[in-house]
């Protein structure tokens, strides 16, 4: 289980958002892609970790976690809110 706060990055143009999953998954899952149960503020999700080309400021590949419209909405999140993520792998 991983668990972690994270910062809610809105997509403008697609209308997606995500946060940064602080770990490198094909290290710590050996794979490129993960399914998952997430937690944002204790609302339930299940998904994927998944490289979508978003890198942080050094030029490393970041893994996402994307959020639903519907979830932000019920949390009243925006971008840049910070949000309480609880991770387990599927």
């Amino acid at each position: 289980m991983f668990e972690f706060d994270a910062v809610l990055h809105e997509v403008n143009d697609k209308g997606g958002a995500y946060v940064i999953f602080p770990w490198n998954i094909r290290e710590v899952f050996g794979k490129g892609r993960v399914r998952v149960h997430v937690e944002f503020d204790s609302i339930p999700y299940k998904g994927s970790i998944v490289n979508m080309g978003v890198k942080d400021s050094e030029g490393n590949v970041c893994y996402i976690i994307g959020v639903l419209k519907s979830i932000r909405r019920q949390l009243g999140k925006k971008d840049g809110d910070t949000i309480h993520v609880v991770v387990k792998e599927l």
